[in-house]
């Protein structure tokens, strides 16, 4: 069987292989090709050690005992290892072939291509470091590497020079090393165990000349040349072969005359002539061309691995190079008639090559340190991802993630990377912001307000906001308390007047400092609990702080008050991606958290997902890709389940995940705080997501969680050391759902659906300012305490299902049993309480959703309003139309007023509740309201009540 690579030694070549990693030494195939495909070396170049390290894992065990050196250093010691090992491997070839093969190159640092004595003392370091008679070191053809090569020939090193393109810049370097040479044997050296090889590139060549040649052809055309045209189309392709058979003719000149004799006659060696850049950049053209027309004796091809399978394959073995040189010289003849300056040209590429591999050996340090950071974060150590059937499809989502440079252009701040049109892709820019907070959050400042703080004046802290503004600083507070000597954190985002007053009645006002939280300082809900607790503390404002957006409304006043202090946020940062910004951290500093340990959880995830980590390594990139890619095929119920000391965290998950997915009929569900349940209480359109925190008691969710896995169910767990793992979560998070938007192909900084309930709101509170309440609906069925409310379309469509499935439709219990067995596979149900958020209300909604999950195996979320129009409200409205919606009302007990304003807190989450269901109406939603007079938790069972109603048919 033809053998090509081998049969080419006949003819005088070598065939070298112009790749090196460790996985090709370590299992054994570059000594299989050694041994099968007649490869007698190997080259290598800053390129190529870039992709071996960073696009691989065949170094991280290497590098975990590098850690603490800079990346130059860990770089050269992998390479070294590498080159050292292959260097063993080839040097039986070195032995059998007495000096003329089994070398292994390693260039010369490129940063120092333009200095002379710089490259010389470097090829000397790496030719002592190696320590192998075999090792070549590579040193480009520049001027200044020039006096480089002859030096290190006459130092007795072997040398590869690299980035020759001209014939007239080859004459120069075969006149280095015969002139090193000479030195050497002048000076008694010996000269017999010195090998050199100059790199002549080839494809290059043909990539610029063709370029030019077929801009010669377009405007040949226009004139109607026919003759110029043909010839311009017989050149194509032709340029650096005739080039290299040129550059060979000169060697035959030069290496066997009477100077070169001399030191033949000492058992000096030619400087052999290596083909490089013989990959095939021109599809049209045959993809072996570089190898067949350009064997004979003295050369070497150097060859990438697509090439030499290709040459193995379909190569074809014979002495061509030195056939019909005279017609390469006519070429290049041709060449320069038809305009091509190949001198310029050649110029330019070793200036573009130099600078290529400038820019390669910079990526390559910059991606060493970056996989470096990433083995130190141990972040990607702490994730264990089973997902079973969809494991292929998220691993191509990641390598096209990588191939797009996502990572890349997120952190340059790209909007392209979701849209196209200018206009929002200059939006999306400005909300890129947390990317940046390292630099533009002061911690100094955080921890001089935590210091005034402590064992001070005051008892409690309490945050008015919503939303983004509100529920990281919920989740500090709930994972951590308030340490010794700082004040407790309470969480003012509810219009209820009950839990108002309940916030109200657990503070002693005036020990009380209160942040009034808002991104655009005009947040309805925000503005309303201001002016309620200022009027409260008799207008001090030394017990208020703000934080929001410079130049807002909620600056102003503050300024002009005089608020103890005013935290302006940076305004590119978006409320849900805050969490890491001043809306977060401000109250963390107040409840005394250590922020020196929780900006280093922080630090440590933003260094894991940094601009120059590669995507396999990427924590960010693989949950993004994990959230969009399953959601793809399906898998759009996300429960996330937390370690006790977390709990909160999924609220922010959730708000995060759905406001900035739910939108153009598409959108992630995020389920949070539920049971983990049975594998048979679950459908197929789920992924779990399990954040386990170490030393909390976890053994129920470990063992649920194993169940769901080994029944087949997707399920990703990250592993934290303890509760401030939360802060690198909320920037994984983050990440996460930004490139999550990008595979879903929507924009997921914006919130475009948001404003719907909010202008609904506007419209009845103004009807309620003319008309002195808020117009009046009519229920459409009332039972023990319970009213029914829904428009014309769901009304019609309960009548038809109560029809269907044989239920009474003029019973409550018939009316909402009808609709949730109507459920389809992907339907999820979301129970909207505009309820207290008292212990007891969460009892009972829980038992809801348990039940109502249990019966259907369907996704069910709870949200407080009018907290939620702030987090799942966008999902609601701009998502797909797979929700179920049961909005809950109840008779306020008790009213609270609002200072200044014409309604009171009750109206005003009254008009939201109905402001949100006209919006869910308008979309033709299946929604309905359930309004309890009386007794709520009663109210509560009579949903029960249904659902187990609906049970009773499924059984």
């Amino acid at each position: 069987m033809a053998n090509p690579p081998v049969e080419v030694q006949q003819y005088g070549q070598s065939i070298w292989y112009d790749n090196i990693r460790r996985s090709l030494i370590q299992r054994g195939e570059l000594k299989r090709m050694i041994d099968e495909d007649g490869v007698l070396g190997v080259t290598s170049n800053p390129t190529i050690f870039q992709k071996a390290i960073g696009d691989s894992a065949d170094y991280d065990s290497a590098l975990e005992s590098l850690l603490d050196l800079d990346p130059y250093t860990i770089f050269e010691s992998l390479a070294v290892e590498d080159i050292q090992a292959a260097l063993d491997l080839f040097r039986p070839v070195y032995d059998s072939t007495k000096g003329r093969d089994g070398y292994v190159s390693l260039e010369v640092s490129p940063l120092v291509a333009n200095d002379t004595q710089s490259t010389i003392d470097e090829a000397k370091r790496l030719h002592a470091r190696v320590n192998r008679p075999n090792l070549m070191i590579k040193i480009p053809a520049t001027d200044a590497g020039i006096p480089a090569i002859e030096e290190a020939i006459a130092s007795g090193i072997n040398v590869n020079v690299t980035l020759i393109f001209s014939v007239e810049n080859y004459l120069a370097v075969i006149e280095a090393y015969v002139r090193g040479l000479e030195r050497r044997a002048a000076a008694g050296e010996d000269v017999s165990q010195i090998a050199s090889v100059a790199s002549f590139f080839l494809s290059r060549i043909d990539t610029m000349v063709d370029r030019i040649l077929d801009n010669n052809i377009r405007a040949a055309q226009l004139r109607g040349d026919i003759g110029r045209v043909s010839l311009n189309n017989r050149l194509k392709g032709k340029a650096a072969i005739a080039n290299a058979k040129l550059a060979y003719k000169r060697f035959l000149e030069l290496f066997y005359n009477e100077r070169f004799e001399a030191l033949r006659a000492k058992g000096a060696q030619v400087q052999r002539l290596l083909w490089a850049s013989t990959g095939t950049k021109n599809a049209a053209y045959p993809d072996t061309m570089y190898l067949d027309l350009l064997i004979g004796p003295d050369t070497v091809n150097t060859v990438p691995p697509e090439t030499l399978k290709a040459f193995k394959d379909h190569g074809t073995a014979a002495r061509t190079l030195d056939q019909n040189l005279d017609e390469a010289e006519q070429t290049l003849d041709w060449l320069a008639e038809v305009g091509i300056d190949l001198d310029q040209i050649t110029r330019q590429l070793q200036v573009d090559g130099v600078d290529s591999f400038v820019e390669s050996f910079r990526n390559l340090l910059d991606q060493v340190d970056a996989k470096r950071n990433v083995l130190r974060t141990g972040v990607m150590k702490r994730q264990e991802v089973a997902i079973g059937v969809h494991t292929d499809r998220v691993q191509q989502a990641i390598a096209t993630l990588g191939k797009e440079k996502i990572n890349e252009r997120i952190w340059a701040r790209d909007g392209s990377v979701w849209k196209s049109h200018p206009e929002v892709v200059g939006k999306i820019a400005q909300r890129l912001g947390w990317l940046e907070t390292r630099r533009t959050i002061d911690l100094n400042r955080l921890k001089a307000l935590q210091a005034a703080t402590q064992d001070g004046a005051f008892e409690y802290v309490v945050l008015l906001g919503m939303g983004g503004s509100s529920l990281a600083p919920e989740v500090l507070s709930k994972s951590f308390g308030s340490r010794v000597g700082f004040p407790k954190l309470l969480m003012l985002d509810s219009t209820d007047p009950a839990y108002i007053k309940h916030i109200e009645d657990s503070i002693n006002v005036s020990k009380t400092l209160f942040i009034v939280a808002s991104k655009s300082g005009s947040t309805i809900e925000t503005h309303c609990f201001y002016k309620y607790f200022f009027a409260k503390a008799g207008g001090n404002a030394q017990q208020f702080i703000a934080i929001t957006d410079p130049g807002s409304e909620l600056a102003a006043t503050a300024e002009q008050l005089g608020f103890r202090d005013i935290f302006l946020n940076p305004a590119d940062i978006g409320g849900r991606y805050s969490a890491l910004s001043y809306f977060g951290l401000v109250p963390a500093a107040l409840i005394g958290l250590d922020l020196d340990k929780l900006w280093a959880n922080a630090d440590r995830m933003m260094t894991a997902c940094g601009e120059n980590i590669t995507p396999k390594d990427h924590p960010g990139l693989w949950l993004g890709a994990i959230l969009g890619t399953l959601a793809e095929s399906g898998q759009t119920k996300v429960t996330i389940r937390c370690s006790p000391s977390i709990t909160t965290l999924g609220n922010w998950i959730e708000q995060l995940v759905a406001e900035s997915t739910g939108k153009e009929g598409k959108g992630l569900v995020p389920v949070v705080n539920s049971t983990v349940g049975m594998p048979h209480d679950y459908s197929t359109d789920r992924l779990f997501v399990y954040i386990r925190v170490a030393g909390d008691d976890n053994d129920s969710t470990d063992n649920g969680f194993k169940t769901l896995q080994q029944a087949g169910h997707p399920c990703v767990t990250f592993h934290l050391d303890d509760a401030y793992g939360i802060a690198g979560e909320f920037f994984r998070w983050e990440f996460a759902t930004a490139v999550a938007g990008k595979i879903m192909n929507i924009n997921p900084f914006d919130e475009p659906n948001v404003t719907e309930s909010k202008n609904n709101t506007a419209r009845l509170l103004e009807h309620y300012q003319q008309h002195g309440s808020l117009p009046k609906t009519e229920p459409m069925l009332v039972e023990g305490g319970v009213s029914l409310y829904a428009d014309a379309h769901m009304s019609h469509l309960i009548g038809e299902l109560c029809y269907q499935h044989q239920y009474a439709h003029n019973t409550l219990g018939g009316m909402l049993a009808s609709l949730i067995n109507s459920s389809q596979a992907g339907d999820y149900f979301a129970l909207l309480a505009y309820l207290p958020a008292f212990e007891n209300v969460d009892e009972a909604l829980e038992n809801v959703r348990r039940r109502l999950r249990h019966t259907t195996r369907r996704a069910v979320t709870i949200g407080y309003g009018p907290r939620f129009l702030h987090s799942t409200g966008q999902l609601h409205k701009g998502g797909g139309d797979n929700g179920v919606f049961f909005q809950i009302t109840y008779d306020d007990p008790a009213d609270l007023a609002i200072p200044d304003a014409p309604y009171s807190f009750g109206v005003l989450k009254s008009a939201q509740a109905a402001g949100d269901l006209e919006a869910l109406q308008s979309k033709k939603r299946r929604a309905l309201r359930l309004h309890l007079n009386g007794d709520l938790i009663g109210g509560l069972h009579k949903l029960l009540d249904a659902v187990e109603m609906a049970a009773e048919r499924r059984r």
